[in-house]
């Protein structure tokens, strides 16, 4: 395939950070005896947190999405990693493979997760949600990280569990492939991931390097 590049996602590919997420969450809620299913939290709290006031204008929620994020910063230093992460990126790097991470989560939270396993060293280079390179589907971290690593899209491969992530990938030219492992169904709409029509999709990580 003569893919040159790899462009890794970091939630919800390499690090379990969503059940993170969940957790904190689920923590604020209950002490507040307010109470959701997972799957409640995901739709109502995961996404466009502009509109959760208006939604539910009792809860406070300001108040409970500042006191996850505390949560959720503590919680980084003992994040598990998918089955394979460390052995997919050991492998790339041995095979001479340059990798780069883009993320739409804050410096300080990727950071955070990244120095715990040590693996900054994985990476060319890495393009955080605030370095104001707009989010995803926004191609612009996307080229941004493209730029550092003086690579080709066309023989770049990004990997992501989101539909932003194949869609970025997409219209930049890169290959593009779905990270779905069965625990992530908590998370996303595999029906409507696989809409996105992903190069490859993958269950676990170390399935990647036949992508390559």
């Amino acid at each position: 395939m003569n893919i040159q590049n790899v462009i890794f996602d970091w939630d919800g590919t390499l690090a379990r950070t969503m059940d993170v997420w969940l957790d904190g969450y689920q923590r604020a809620l209950e002490q507040r005896n307010f109470t959701f299913q997972p799957k409640e939290i995901v739709a109502e709290f995961f996404h466009d947190h502009h509109k959760v006031p208006d939604k539910h204008p009792h809860i406070g929620f300001h108040e409970i999405a500042e006191e996850t994020r505390k949560y959720v910063l503590q919680a980084l230093q003992e994040v598990e990693l998918y089955e394979g992460a460390i052995e997919t990126l050991s492998t790339l790097k041995d095979e001479k493979v340059p990798t780069s991470l883009v993320s739409s989560s804050s410096r300080r939270l990727l950071s955070s997760g990244t120095e715990v396993h040590g693996l900054s060293d994985f990476f060319q280079t890495t393009v955080a949600g605030d370095d104001g390179y707009g989010h995803k589907p926004d191609t612009r971290p996307f080229e941004e990280a493209l730029d550092r690593m003086g690579a080709d899209a066309s023989r770049t491969l990004v990997i992501g569990d989101s539909h932003v992530d194949i869609l970025a990938g997409k219209a930049l030219g890169c290959r593009t492939c779905l990270f779905a492992p069965i625990s992530n169904n908590l998370f996303h709409n595999f029906d409507y991931l696989r809409s996105m029509n992903a190069d490859h999709e993958i269950e676990h990580l170390l399935d990647l390097l036949e992508c390559i």
